[in-house]
């Protein structure tokens, strides 16, 4: 394919900060132009490093500074990546293009049907044999890169307040015998708003905004159950497994060490991003539903503050905790009506 000419949208991310910039990336015998408002990068082709094909997820650019341009899976991406790097046996087979078109027939057939089948089953079985050890550190890595990359800042809640949600949410927990790595931490952030999530090992982390957008604390302690679901189904681990499987074995096929350590060393940025499935979402939201049962917490709560959030998104939709914990309204009927009629 010819790169001479050819120019893409996409968004921007100098590293810096969270923020994303719409931007343009251009490619013109052999140099890459990146341009867009109070922007303007030149860059050899050469140096640019391609992030492999994950599925049908976004594809990521890396510039020698150290930002990244974020696109769609653009069909070019590959021949870029040949073009940089072009040993190897992909090579060999462009060479043979019969050889190549029935290989990528083969292997479309086997990552289809391993990604959507085997992938979940996979990672179901070797996430419980990774140490916890191994988990929390790559959760704390993750939190320091959020942190590095000003994703939070110090958090804005009264001390008194921290200290009687997180007696309130270690009570919750204790009625469970959950694991006894799960901690709360408390962050401000302008750039994600009322958000909660759980890191790798245990880590829970919630924003100011979504202490400030509850109403009331049983709120606050129906999301924190169902952060507490991610954890105890170890569900960051298991998505991180189905994501990066593809990746790390498409690099390793065709010998891009650098692309196997690129892979590695952008975990922590893949998990600040990540969206869980259905399926997770549905087990933490039972898993939840459960607990605050237990607790004699109504589980209309839940309800109540999705619903406020699913009212709320606005500018930071991108951002929010629901766009990070997507089927709201699905959730929120199954909030209310959870073990509704006879039992």
């Amino acid at each position: 394919m010819n790169l001479t000419s050819t120019t893409i949208e996409g968004s921007y991310y100098d590293g810096e900060t969270p923020l994303t910039h719409p931007a343009l990336l251009s490619f013109k015998y052999g140099e890459v132009a990146l341009s867009g408002d109070d922007l303007s990068i030149t860059s050899p082709m050469n140096t640019l490093n391609v992030s492999p094909r994950v599925g049908r997820a976004d594809r990521f650019i890396t510039l020698p500074g150290g930002g990244q341009f974020q696109c769609g899976d653009e069909p070019f991406l590959d021949q870029l990546t040949q073009d940089i790097k072009s040993e190897g046996p992909v090579a060999w087979l462009e060479e043979r293009y019969a050889v190549a078109v029935v290989s990528v027939v083969i292997i479309f057939c086997a990552l289809f049907s391993g990604y959507f089948y085997g992938l979940p089953a996979l990672a179901e079985k070797i996430v419980p044999r990774i140490p916890i050890e191994t988990e929390i550190s790559l959760g704390e890595r993750t939190l320091k890169w959020m942190d590095e990359n000003n994703w939070f800042e110090s958090t804005q809640v009264d001390q008194a307040h921290q200290e009687s949600l997180t007696e309130r949410f270690d009570q919750l927990h204790d009625s469970l015998a959950m694991s006894p790595h799960i901690r709360l931490k408390f962050r401000n952030s302008k750039y994600i708003g009322p958000n909660a999530f759980a890191l790798p090992g245990g880590t829970i982390i919630i924003t100011d905004q979504m202490v400030e957008k509850a109403e009331s604390a049983e709120e606050i302690l129906s999301i924190l159950a169902h952060e507490a679901g991610h954890v105890e189904q170890r569900h960051s681990m298991r998505q991180i497994l189905q994501t990066s499987v593809i990746a790390l074995l498409a690099a390793t096929i065709t010998a891009d060490a650098s692309s196997v350590s690129t892979a590695v060393a952008g975990l922590p940025a893949i998990i600040a991003q990540m969206k869980y499935s259905r399926d997770f979402e549905t087990e933490a939201d039972d898993f939840a539903f459960d607990l605050l049962e237990r607790n004699k917490i109504s589980t209309e709560v839940f309800a109540s503050i999705m619903k406020r959030l699913d009212n709320d998104i606005g500018a930071n939709q991108n951002m929010s905790f629901l766009s990070s914990h997507p089927l709201t309204a699905e959730r929120i009927e199954r909030a209310k009506n959870y073990r509704a009629g006879p039992e």
